[in-house]
């Protein structure tokens, strides 16, 4: 197995990723952002109404802050499937993981979440896949135990 597949990483697909990597912790933190935002607007309090801003806001500006600490690594990062593992190429960088490092695997939102030994983590789109590339994809992982048949 070989699928390479290309990927423009914008600040849009970067604020996505936040959001579904946040999930449940996002929406907690937009309610305690209302919450103060609300009480904030009683006491008349601009202080707690920043915070409560920042809270609501607090998974798309962990997006923008992780889009400007990347634009070293270019626009265009390429993720390589092979039977030895993960790879993930940039402009600057060359990173690989063996399967035996991957702790989960999860489909959701158009995407491969991969989950790695000592908190690594890493999205592959599944957008870039052609259907037969797809179906090598789950072929490998069914074989190999990644995710349940």
């Amino acid at each position: 197995m070989n699928i390479a597949v290309p990927v423009e990483v914008t600040l849009g697909r970067r604020l996505r990723n936040a959001r579904l990597q946040m999930r449940w912790v996002g929406w907690a933190l937009r309610a305690a952002g209302v919450g103060y935002l609300i009480w904030g607007l009683v006491i008349d309090d601009g202080a707690i109404n920043v915070l409560g801003l920042i809270f609501i806001g607090y998974p798309e500006l962990i997006g923008v802050i992780r889009h400007l600490a990347a634009r070293k690594y270019g626009p265009v990062y390429t993720y390589t499937l092979t039977d030895e593992g993960l790879r993930i190429a940039t402009a600057i960088t060359d990173l690989r993981y063996s399967w035996s490092a991957v702790k989960s695997l999860r489909e959701a939102s158009g995407q491969w979440n991969f989950r790695f030994a000592g908190a690594g983590a890493s999205t592959v789109p599944t957008a870039g896949f052609s259907p037969e590339q797809d179906a090598e994809w789950r072929a490998f992982i069914a074989a190999h135990g990644l995710v349940p048949a």
